[in-house]
């Protein structure tokens, strides 16, 4: 979601979309290509959603702060744990698994965090 802002909203190359992700750019065309990180729309999720522009703004900029975007990608994993998000997919790919009584998302925000937000400003 973030490798496809970068692109399309800020015009940015593939490789300079790599280097500020720390991927490969061979990653950053599977990803436009949808040949990698397709399985699960996230898009659909709008905290989710806004958190991608947040991570692509502050990617963005001429001196990107790699280190405020590592940690609001943090709490995106920690958001999609919390939420049960990856549940659906696991229970698509395994039938016998149920979400009920799952252990593998125990942990991350806590109860009253649901909304990802940007670090304040120094």
């Amino acid at each position: 979601m973030v490798s496809k802002r970068l692109t399309e909203d800020y015009d940015l190359t593939q490789q300079e979309v790599a280097l500020r992700l720390g991927v490969t750019q061979a990653s950053v065309s599977n990803y436009a290509r949808k040949a990698r990180g397709t399985m699960l729309n996230l898009e659909v999720d709008p905290n989710l959603a806004k958190a991608a522009d947040q991570v692509a703004e502050v990617l963005s900029s001429e001196k990107p702060d790699q280190r405020e975007a590592l940690r609001m990608m943090t709490e995106v994993c920690d958001y999609i744990r919390f939420n049960h998000v990856m549940c659906k997919l696991h229970e698509d790919l395994d039938p016998d698994f149920k979400a009920d009584g799952c252990y593998a998302c125990v942990g991350g925000l806590s109860i009253g965090s649901s909304v990802i937000k940007p670090r304040a400003a120094v």
